[in-house]
């Protein structure tokens, strides 16, 4: 395909194309109250962030550092870190380190800093004469565009630029990582053509998280003042690890919890609204003890209702273990490999009292009967009873 396209007349299409685009989004960048912004730690669940963000170099340019943290940037609540860029050249300068270029797309301007990398320290460790044919053409091609790069590119040629943002003297500029001239044009014809789909399927819609992580960073004050519910519960999960771990019993309903006096009291500081203390109390202890549930310290059995099994000392969880494994290995397809830990889970599972067992429970208490030589594990999921 030949295109008879001119950089002009590219830049022309792309100013229409943008034009037509904030139309219908009037202000891309802008931070809206709705919107709801998250802590670095939850970064890594938008579905793009860790990619090379191809976006309209105006859009880079009006980019604000992410609210509550300025390692990134923020495009309506997407995290902007590193972009993709097809541009043409249109101001060089070059410094004893590295080359400055202005990057046109048609929308904006941009600064882009390449660092000169000179490859003259290794390439005579390489005996061209050794390799393949077809290698030495890809070297000798590499050794070519390398030996171009060193001379930096020329003004108007297009090129094509992946980095990471930054602002350098108060204006945005891209570290280039990767970068390479285009010879042929289409390539920014179909760039001018996949941005409008990007936008509308990717960036123009806001980035929400899971229901359960938003509950697990849910920042709601409660009735103990700025502390968070999460971080209330985790205190409380660390009491009632304490607590349990001192007594021999194993198994407690939400009742019993509520007599222990380091419970109570802490109960009665952290819900003090009178018509809905008590009910604000389950809650949260509820919520501890569902924490603890997800880490395999807590059971939450099946055969009575708000009833907890705790496993950190001796549980009634072992025992029906190490009996589900004497029974199970005792058959023929499972005496010499031993049970998968997810067979023994579906053999629980059919019992009542462990019919809401999970599997980091499972495996909490699988490593605590090896630990103990009650059982040994044959693969990285099989196991096996020592008598």
């Amino acid at each position: 395909m030949i295109s008879f396209f001119t950089n002009v007349e590219l830049t022309q299409i792309m100013q229409i194309v943008l034009q037509c685009r904030l139309m219908a989004c009037p202000d891309p960048c802008g931070v809206h109250g709705e919107l709801q912004f998250y802590p670095p730690r939850a970064w890594g669940l938008d579905f793009h962030f860790s990619s090379y963000k191809k976006m309209y170099i105006r859009d880079i340019q009006d980019l604000k550092p992410y609210p509550h943290f300025t390692g990134a940037f923020a495009y309506k609540n997407h995290p902007v870190y590193k972009v993709d860029i097809i541009g043409t050249i249109v101001k060089r300068v070059e410094q004893a380190k590295c080359f400055v270029y202005a990057v046109d797309d048609g929308t904006g301007v941009i600064l882009c800093c390449i660092w000169k990398q000179p490859f003259d320290n290794y390439k005579t460790h390489i005996q061209r004469g050794s390799l393949p044919g077809p290698l030495q053409e890809k070297l000798a091609a590499l050794e070519a565009q390398e030996s171009s790069q060193e001379h930096g590119y020329q003004f108007g040629d297009l090129v094509h630029a992946k980095g990471k943002l930054k602002i350098f003297r108060e204006k945005m500029e891209v570290v280039a990582i990767y970068h390479s001239r285009i010879e042929d044009p289409n390539i920014h014809v179909f760039r001018i053509h996949e941005l409008p789909r990007v936008y509308s399927q990717c960036y123009d819609k806001p980035f929400q998280l899971p229901q359960k992580v938003r509950q697990a960073l849910s920042l709601g004050s409660t009735t103990a003042g700025d502390q968070s519910e999460y971080s209330v519960a985790q205190d409380l999960k660390a009491i009632l690890n304490a607590v349990v771990s001192s007594t021999d019993q194993c198994l407690y309903t939400l009742d019993d919890l509520w007599v222990f006096t380091k419970v109570k009291d802490f109960l009665t500081v952290h819900c003090q609204v009178a018509e809905h203390a008590d009910h604000a109390r389950k809650v949260l202890l509820v919520r501890a003890l569902s924490l603890m549930e997800g880490e395999g310290h807590v059971v939450a059995r099946g055969d009575r209702r708000n009833m907890y099994e705790f496993l950190m000392g001796t549980s009634k969880l072992e025992q029906t273990v190490k009996k589900t494994l004497v029974t199970e290995t005792a058959k023929t397809k499972y005496s010499e490999k031993g049970c998968h830990y997810l067979h023994i889970l579906d053999e629980l599972h059919a019992t009542l009292p462990y019919s809401k067992l999970k599997k980091e429970a499972l495996m909490y208490c699988l490593n605590q009967l090896e630990a103990q030589s009650d059982v040994i594990r044959t693969t990285h999921a099989h196991y096996l009873p020592c008598s």
